[in-house]
């Protein structure tokens, strides 16, 4: 009984070790399989339509909040993001393909443009973690005002490009 018990025991910590490693994995890679699907390439800001409540591609999105998205690649090499500035709150998060956020920047903490180099290895100023991965940059707009703004800020001066490694 007791064998039967400790093989029990031991299927169980296997089967729950593997889908705590599997699922982050998973769910990172179906957002990403779901921002190509919509026609988003890697290494290349896109930016998100203001959200209403048809709004789903990232979980319970704010409405005040406005976000311009990049599906990071870095197969080719190290990869240079840039955040324009803005004059109320704004944010870019990193996330690992396992779904780790591995960097979080946001304006209380740098004034103006927010630049980072992602990288693997030491080459970068962020080490990703993995190959791939999703940069998020978010920009409180309150009124259709801020909205206009902001978004003409983002289109003007967001950057998600290549970077040489040098």
């Amino acid at each position: 009984m007791i064998r039967y018990l400790m093989a029990f025991i031991l299927v169980a910590v296997g089967i729950h070790a593997a889908t705590v490693w599997y699922l982050p994995r998973l769910a990172m890679k179906t957002a990403m399989a779901r921002f190509e699907e919509s026609g988003l390439t890697v290494n290349e800001i896109a930016h998100v339509p203001p959200t209403d409540e048809t709004s789903r591609r990232v979980v319970r999105p704010s409405p005040d909040l406005l976000y311009s998205v990049c599906i990071l690649d870095l197969s080719g090499g190290p990869v240079r993001i840039r955040a324009a500035g803005w004059d109320g709150y704004m944010s870019l998060s990193l996330f690992a393909a396992n779904t780790d956020n591995v960097a979080a920047f946001n304006n209380s903490q740098i004034a103006g443009d927010i630049s980072v180099t992602i990288g693997q290895n030491g080459v970068a100023s962020v080490a990703l973690g993995s190959e791939r991965g999703i940069a998020l940059i978010r920009r409180l707009a309150v009124d259709d005002a801020s909205m206009a703004r902001a978004d003409a800020v983002r289109r003007e001066g967001d950057i998600c490009e290549g970077a040489d490694p040098s």
